[in-house]
């Protein structure tokens, strides 16, 4: 029987509201719109209910990390999840007894809570640079990620993730293939860093992710922060690719917003045949370990 083209969504976010409670509700007002479509998959931006407090030194994390409101705005996702038949991407700061990891939750189609990713290439340094406006301080904060590259079955596809700087290492990309991924989600808080412009963070970023979807011919879902955050901005132009390598949908604005597109996961299994990857490889002499 043939498979309809499946229509997914790449939830863009603009800046964060002051609270996690209120993020939420822009949050299910896009995912009442991604419903009302038909969308079988929405992916939303890295840290989705928070602002990206990794750029900032604080004393006090708990407004950003507080379990018992993140775990009301992810109830409230799994309630719409489960209304629409859709199933959610949800990124966000996961307090663990271990300590703060910078996670995606899985919420299938039935709205179940199936997997969860957290971020394995943690970026920046531990203390402010002096005299530049933006450090990225996330090893200050995140612990490395200790789950793998899992893929989650999550009813409309088997879906695995990466989180902002995962998707500059191509590894990551071949890891979830391997394992199994029909579609990947990028989630990312990209800021325009000193000495660099709008286009060109934004053109590195697409590379880096039409890359990853090309060589693994697997579709890709990228959803990012946009706009101006205490006073720094980010890249946004959240977008949907193809298994080859093409965009299929851009964002448009610079706030909140749906990005869709229709993947057909019949044509990317001709697309992987036809490029045998996973028949020609040469895994004994790729170098994945450095000689002792």
């Amino acid at each position: 029987a043939e498979t309809l083209p499946m229509l997914v969504a790449a939830l863009q976010l603009g800046p964060a509201a002051p609270t996690i409670a209120e993020t939420a509700e822009r949050i299910l007002a896009l995912l009442d719109k991604a419903g009302a479509a038909g969308v079988a998959l929405a992916v939303l931006p890295e840290l989705a209910l928070t602002p990206y407090f990794a750029a900032a030194v604080h004393e006090d994390l708990t407004p950003y990390v507080d379990p018992g409101q993140n775990r009301a705005a992810i109830e409230a996702v799994s309630v719409h999840a489960a209304r629409y038949g859709m199933a959610v991407v949800l990124p966000f700061a996961e307090l663990s007894d271990a300590g703060l990891y910078n996670a995606m939750g899985f919420i299938d189609d039935k709205g179940t809570h199936v997997g969860t990713f957290r971020k394995m290439h943690i970026p920046g340094q531990n203390e402010p640079k002096p005299d530049t406006p933006i450090t990225i301080l996330e090893k200050r904060y995140f612990l490395p990620g200790d789950l793998g590259f899992a893929v989650h079955d999550m009813g409309a596809a088997k879906v695995g993730g990466l989180i902002c700087y995962d998707r500059r290492f191509p590894e990551s990309y071949r890891s979830l293939a391997m394992n199994g991924a029909e579609i990947i989600a990028v989630s990312y808080n990209t800021p325009v860093m000193p000495g660099g412009t709008l286009g060109q963070a934004r053109k590195a970023s697409e590379l880096a992710i039409s890359a990853g979807a090309y060589f693994t011919g697997t579709a890709v879902i990228a959803a990012g922060k946009a706009g101006k955050e205490n006073g720094v901005r980010y890249i946004g132009r959240s977008f949907v690719v193809g298994s080859d390598g093409s965009i299929l949908a851009r964002a448009k604005t610079n706030h909140d917003e749906m990005v869709l597109a229709e993947l057909d996961l019949e044509r990317q299994a001709k697309i992987r045949e036809r490029w045998a990857f996973a028949v020609n490889r040469r895994p004994d002499d790729y170098v994945m370990h450095s000689p002792a």
